[in-house]
């Protein structure tokens, strides 16, 4: 991988896939989104959906050789609470329950004010770790198939077989070794030369021209959508017909193609097509269409606009889309400035609203609820603290109804009318999906494709060379 982790800490939310290896969780995606059993063999809800029953898996060990009990759940539930353990979304999640009960070692009971019918989202992203030794942060202890060895910062990870893991005859593998590598070119070119067997999150550019080779495999999973936010505090992007000019000059298909190598599909709404809001026919609502651009700007009666582009600087394909979206909005009499930050201030421009006109962005949690990308998002944010500013007693309202509505019907409804004021407002336009990449060689067979943007290796196994 490029890069080294933060800190030994299971509960730090990181696509890392080191951090991942040495835990489980209590339940799991499949590829459809449903939750499946990990550590809680079968669940039940009450019949107000206030209460979730988790009947445990018995017999499971962590790798101190500790038995894994409902204690440890609520443990794990209350500790995430503490900022500075974990991620955001992790400690609003983890509030949802007043209470976590335990009647006996394999049960443990949440209790919330209202249905959570987001709750596995949760435990997607929620790593079991031991009680004993988390706290410390100076070692990754977990019940999962991978044991820690060693990080050597800056240098690789070392992870073991757990000989005695509950999935009986998994994993596959002896090692685990994640090295850690000071830029992409350099872990492409270790990989080409046979010292590695897989590259984490490879150049575009190599993951596109070694996809095509039959000596290595690409593998993708949901993680980002990138997308154009607009500030509506200010004008000229305060008027919704400027913002709506906007979006249908956004030439998502070229982008697609050019900037992305193919990776990922263009997006007029931010969902995967598994999710509960996704929409075919409202998809491609803002297909590229300057003419339409121009009528609006007609309507809205404004011209000669010029506005500044809030990006973030070292990201090759940032630059490209944002040169491209310059080159369109430019036949349109449009003045785009192109304003790149270093993080840290181009973080300050959009969480402040100091910029003027519009920022490329991306948006996390790609396979999860609605509501909880709508929640963990500063982009879609309902509550008015936004990167752009935006609210709506309409947005806020949706929000709340489908966080609380069990029936997923009647939530599906719901954000059909969710699609359809983002699509007429406008304030972020989803540009293209940005999957999690992957590249082995031909050698490295089921890698596990994991709902949070990780790569797993419980079921990998390599092949006589």
């Amino acid at each position: 991988m490029v890069g080294d982790a933060a800190r030994l800490d299971g509960q730090l939310v990181t696509t890392v896939d080191a951090t991942w290896a040495p835990f489980d969780r209590l339940t799991a995606y499949d590829q459809n989104l449903k939750p499946q059993p990990m550590l809680a063999e079968s669940w039940e809800f009450s019949s107000d959906f206030k209460q979730l029953k988790l009947n445990l898996r018995k017999g499971v060990q962590f790798h101190s050789g500790r038995e894994f009990t409902s204690d440890d759940v609520k443990w794990n539930i209350e500790y995430v609470r503490d900022p500075k353990v974990a991620a955001g979304a992790l400690i609003l999640q983890s509030k949802w329950f007043s209470s976590v009960d335990t009647p006996d070692k394999y049960t443990a009971v949440l209790v919330s004010d209202q249905p959570r019918p987001a709750v596995f989202d949760f435990f997607e992203f929620f790593d079991i770790v031991d009680k004993d030794t988390a706290p410390a942060m100076q070692t990754l202890v977990g019940t999962g198939p991978f044991k820690f060895v060693e990080w050597v910062q800056g240098d690789h990870f070392l992870f073991k077989r757990n000989e005695n893991y509950w999935q009986s005859g998994l994993p596959y593998l002896d090692e685990l070794r994640i090295s850690i590598h000071p830029d992409g070119q350099a872990m492409i070119v270790a990989l080409e030369s046979g010292q590695l067997d897989g590259a984490d999150l490879p150049p575009l550019a190599d993951f596109a021209r070694l996809g095509k080779d039959p000596g290595y495999t690409s593998w993708t999973v949901p993680a980002n959508t990138n997308v154009i936010g607009v500030n509506t505090t200010l004008p000229p992007t305060d008027n919704k017909l400027v913002r709506q000019a906007l979006n249908y000059a956004i030439d998502r298909k070229r982008i697609v193609d050019t900037v992305y190598k193919g990776t990922g599909t263009a997006e007029d709404l931010p969902w995967e097509s598994n999710s509960l809001a996704y929409d075919a026919t409202k998809n491609n609502a803002y297909a590229f269409d300057l003419d339409k651009a121009k009528s609006l700007l007609s309507q809205a009666g404004v011209s000669n606009l010029e506005f500044d582009l809030v990006t973030t600087t070292g990201t090759q394909e940032t630059d490209q889309l944002a040169q491209l979206y310059q080159a369109s909005l430019a036949s349109l009499g449009i003045k785009l400035n192109i304003k790149p930050y270093q993080t840290a201030t181009y973080l300050d421009q959009i969480n402040n609203h100091k910029y003027t006109g519009a920022y490329i962005g991306a948006i996390a949690y790609a396979a999860m609820e609605p509501v909880t990308r709508m929640a963990n998002s500063r982009h879609l944010d309902p509550s008015g603290n936004s990167n752009t500013g935006f609210t709506s007693p309409e947005y806020v309202n949706l929000f709340n109804m489908a966080s609380s509505e069990p029936d997923n019907d009647k939530r599906k409804a719901l954000y059909a009318q969710v699609n359809d004021l983002m699509l007429d407002q406008s304030f972020v336009m989803p540009i293209n999906s940005s999957p999690a990449r992957l590249l082995t060689r031909a050698t490295v067979h089921d890698i596990g494709l994991s709902q949070h943007g990780a790569f797993l290796f419980n079921t990998a196994w390599l092949e006589h060379s």
